[in-house]
């Protein structure tokens, strides 16, 4: 809608609490080098599923999380896990360390096959290089290619109303317990 009035304060608080009631997964967004590994919690990731497979997140503009992601060549969604709250809580911080070294060695999986740090214990994770960013409000939208990823049996973490709880376990995956890369493209 363009040329729309922004609505009045109470209304847009209003709003906001309401689109918080709609129930997301909890993600954090990895990506860097070992000494500037970067990550951002967000329950904002969409999937869309098709050909290319693609991810879409919302990123607040001039953010921390935003600038590490612009700058990165690709990144890893990790689908947290219901125990996982320490690292959502963790990544949501303004003010955090940098590096592979602000985690305990425990926090960290083997890197994703094109190099971007991925989170331990996840229910799943999306390997992702950025196509388009779209200025949506105060926010930026990202819009990636979902390059390689793996779901693992267990239980997620979710945002409900502002609250993270324990999502509803996932069956084993019997058909194919291998991670899954979707091929490269010539553009």
């Amino acid at each position: 809608m363009t040329g729309a009035a922004t609505a009045p304060a109470a209304v847009q608080a209003a709003l906001n609490t309401t689109m918080r009631h709609f129930v997301t997964g909890v993600t954090v967004l990895t990506c860097g080098s070992p000494a500037e590994a970067e990550g951002v919690t967000v329950s904002t990731l969409t999937t869309i599923p098709g050909d290319p497979p693609m991810v879409c997140i919302a990123l607040r503009q001039g953010s921390r999380g935003l600038k590490s992601l612009l700058a990165a060549e690709t990144f890893v969604a990790n689908g947290l896990a219901a125990d996982h709250e320490w690292l959502a809580q963790h990544f949501a911080r303004r003010s955090r360390p940098r590096g592979l070294a602000q985690l305990p060695p425990r926090g960290w999986a083997e890197p994703s096959p094109h190099g971007a740090p991925r989170l331990q214990g996840v229910v799943s994770w999306l390997e992702c290089r950025l196509e388009r960013t779209v200025a949506a409000g105060d926010h930026e939208l990202l819009m990636a290619r979902v390059l390689s990823g793996d779901a693992i049996a267990g239980t997620p973490l979710v945002n409900f109303a502002g609250v993270l709880h324990t999502g509803l376990s996932s069956p084993p995956h019997p058909a194919d317990p291998a991670p899954v890369t979707h091929p490269e493209r010539k553009q």
